[in-house]
């Protein structure tokens, strides 16, 4: 009666199994040199959930976001330019517009008032070696407000703020190198958004 026979059956024809357990000492060194080369594998494996990964990095937007990533910092950054037609920002116009945006920025609710920043806000300080030490305080003086009934600076208000810009060391960051413009800088918060905490970009650039 024919039927299924063993190897043994079949000298003439090694199984797998004649080859491992005739072998046993050379499938255990195999087996522990590819668990070493797993183990060494292993070991160089690194979790990467960065923010790089969820971005369309060859998107023209993205390529200069990257750009300008180390000047600016993150993506939830937020920058209002506002240029002086004239030229020179050192005037009663466009301080008031300047003074109006930063307000209008700290309402947006997915912004963090604490982190604006612009010659407006008290965040932004400058500090300079006197006789007795060290002196400071803010770029804008607290006497200069564009909201104070009767408001109408002079030229030695602009030129107190002037110089106060140049000690802080904010010319080329909030404010232009030649003067003609100044940011508002922002960072949004997802935590501080509606609707479980998700940013609606489009919506807040609208605003």
């Amino acid at each position: 009666m024919a039927g299924f026979g063993s190897g043994a059956d079949h000298p003439g024809y090694p199984t797998l199994e004649k080859i491992i357990f005739g072998n046993r000492g050379l499938v255990l060194v195999i087996f522990a040199l590819i668990t070493l080369g797993f183990l060494a594998a292993a070991s160089t494996l690194k979790i990467d959930a960065g923010f790089r990964k969820q971005l369309p990095l060859q998107h023209e937007y993205m390529q200069t976001f990257v750009d300008y990533e180390a000047e600016f910092g993150g993506a939830n950054r937020v920058f209002v330019a506002l240029i002086d037609k004239s030229g020179n920002i050192f005037n009663k116009e466009y301080f008031t517009a300047l003074e109006a945006a930063t307000e209008a920025v700290k309402a947006i609710p997915e912004v963090d008032p604490a982190r604006v920043r612009s010659v407006f806000t008290p965040n932004t300080r400058f500090v300079e070696i006197v006789e007795g030490g060290f002196a400071g305080g803010n770029v804008i003086p607290a006497n200069f407000s564009t909201t104070a009934p009767g408001f109408d600076p002079t030229a030695e208000d602009f030129e107190t703020i002037r110089t106060n810009i140049i000690k802080a060391n904010i010319v080329g960051r909030l404010v232009a190198k030649d003067f003609s413009g100044a940011m508002v800088q922002a960072e949004l918060i997802p935590e501080t958004a509606a609707e479980g905490g998700k940013l609606d970009y489009q919506a807040i650039g609208k605003r």
